[in-house]
């Protein structure tokens, strides 16, 4: 699989978009998606369909979207968001509404038109048959059909989100609308004294570009996409109305390819005053255990974060959600930026007294254990990413590049807990997600050179640098900077088979090949020991193992 790539007729693609209409930034108020309601004992019916009523802009037209919907909440863009909770499980029948086979539903549409969608609830500890895992390692529902998942929910808190994963389509129907909210509590979270019921929202951050006629356009030429218009929640750089107190903010990266690297900026432009106080609270898939302040955010496609806002002393003030990644990120940038994403107005009294607070400590199921302790009992795993034909990147094992439908080779023992080091020999940035795991950063090496067999040459790898504090806690999605060795560790609880991939998710479709080579590989979780995987033991272990290969 190393060889150059032969890209199939199929994968042709139409110039890229741009640039997208005038629209007036800050002019809509932002939304959050309605909670759906069960139409029957813990189960929900969510209906995937086409829809032309949506608005991204109120001084626009209506365009044609994909949506979820449940029966108490008709959606035109995203889906409804679906709570859960510790220890009570739920059913979800999910409806393939699209049209039949063959049949194109946006011009730019994926791959032959199947037209088959497979929910994944990212970040949900759920059965692997239950995990909206794609073709063909999972089953997929074709026009007209449904397929009911079962969510156990035997985990601790946790930023969860659901959205398309069909083989070589989900770029596009998420894109296209096909994702939503699906936050999971326990009876813990309530007592860490967050900001919640009103003073919480949720954003799911995304670019889009448009067309002339405010139609979505959508292009792997590139081959990435990258909008040039910020879309929240469904409306273009929308803002969002606050009072002078604590704010707990939900930020999902729900976009294809854009990094954000995010802060808060006055409105107006000058610099004179303090920004809001931002403390990252929560990571992926549950709390950090020491919440950590920051001043920006870097997030990338299919990370989460939980962060307390405090516009306690901004009263009357506008601040801006900034960004200043580079598209692609780390860049060189060859994308339109995206400096502004939304605006928070803050009113000048607030309605009632703020007593939430920011715990300096947050005791959760799910973040007690040390590193060193998880490290005594792992062993390592190596798994690179690398191009063998430029702009095409491939997974791969510690020896070769492969495809999604080559056999696993990523097999951990059930129970067994696992270092994965990823060589990243790519020229960008990836999110690598990896599921039905509960996982966690160590942290990166950087490489400054890699020998004929992709491996870091001895002398080359420099010091050790650990998760940043914000990126310490819970996670499923890491990004691994190019010429970078980075290293996470978790225990794998639940039997079956999988995937692990790009969370970019052109890179995931391999939509620049039409499906040829796809930054996504089979993930099989069973009862074979990998005594061929070296123990880790420790820090100073893993630090040896990594530097000499």
């Amino acid at each position: 699989m190393s060889g150059p790539v032969t890209v199939p007729a199929e994968a042709a693609v139409p110039p890229s978009c741009g640039p997208s209409p005038a629209v007036t930034p800050f002019l809509d108020d932002v939304r959050q998606p309605p909670v759906a309601a069960p139409d029957g004992q813990d189960h929900y019916t969510l209906t995937a369909g086409v829809h032309h009523t949506h608005r991204f802009s109120s001084a626009w037209g209506p365009t044609k979207t994909l949506a979820y919907s449940t029966a108490n909440a008709a959606m035109d863009y995203l889906g409804p968001t679906i709570v859960t909770r510790k220890d009570r499980p739920i059913k979800v029948r999910v409806v393939n509404a699209l049209p039949a086979a063959g049949t194109a539903v946006f011009p730019f549409d994926q791959p032959r038109d199947e037209n088959t969608i497979t929910t994944h609830r990212h970040g949900g500890l759920q059965p692997a048959d239950s995990d909206g895992v794609p073709v063909p390692n999972g089953a997929e529902v074709p026009p007209g059909g449904s397929q009911t998942q079962e969510y156990p929910n035997h985990q601790a808190a946790a930023t969860v989100w659901y959205h398309d994963h069909a083989d070589a389509h989900d770029s596009y129907h998420v894109y296209e609308g096909l994702a939503g909210l699906a936050p999971h509590t326990d009876e813990l979270e309530p007592s860490f004294g967050l900001p919640q019921g009103d003073f919480a929202k949720a954003y799911v951050l995304q670019d889009k570009s448009f067309n002339a006629d405010h139609s979505l356009c959508y292009t792997h030429a590139d081959p990435e996409f990258f909008g040039d218009l910020p879309v929240i929640n469904g409306t273009i750089a929308p803002k969002q109305a606050v009072q002078p107190r604590r704010y707990t903010f939900t930020l999902v990266n729900g976009s294809d390819s854009r990094f954000y690297h995010l802060s808060l900026q006055p409105a107006d432009g000058s610099r004179a005053a303090a920004a809001p106080a931002m403390t990252v609270v929560g990571n992926d898939v549950g709390y950090l255990r020491h919440p950590a302040p920051v001043g920006d955010l870097l997030i990338s496609p299919g990370e989460r974060y939980k962060v307390v806002v405090d516009f306690t002393g901004h009263e009357g003030q506008r601040w801006v959600l900034a960004n200043d990644a580079a598209a692609p990120y780390p860049g060189p940038n060859t994308a339109a930026l995206i400096p502004r994403l939304m605006r928070f107005d803050v009113a000048r009294a607030v309605t009632s007294p703020d007593r939430s607070r920011v715990p300096g400590t947050i005791v959760e199921t799910n973040n007690d254990e040390s590193l060193t302790g998880q490290l005594a009992k792992a062993r390592l795993r190596t798994v690179q990413a690398a191009e063998s034909t430029p702009g095409v990147a491939q997974l791969g094992d510690a020896n070769r590049l492969l495809n999604y439908f080559d056999a696993a080779t990523e097999t951990p023992q059930l129970g067994s807990t696992e270092v994965w080091a990823m060589r990243n020999r790519t020229p960008d940035a990836h999110p690598f997600h990896e599921h039905l795991a509960e996982l966690r950063l160590i942290g990166r090496w950087p490489v400054g050179q890699w020998d004929a067999d992709g491996k870091p040459v001895p002398g080359t790898v420099g010091a050790f640098e650990p998760a940043k504090a914000y990126e310490s806690g819970p996670k499923d999605t890491f990004v691994a900077p190019p010429d970078h060795i980075t290293a996470w560790v978790g225990t794998y609880t639940i039997p079956g088979t999988s995937v692990w991939h790009c969370h970019i998710l052109s890179h995931e479709d391999g939509a620049s090949t039409g499906g040829a080579i796809e930054m996504m590989r089979p993930l099989v979780i069973g009862s074979a020991p990998q005594l061929r995987l070296p123990l880790v033991l420790s820090q100073a272990r893993l630090d040896r193992l990594v530097r000499k290969p």
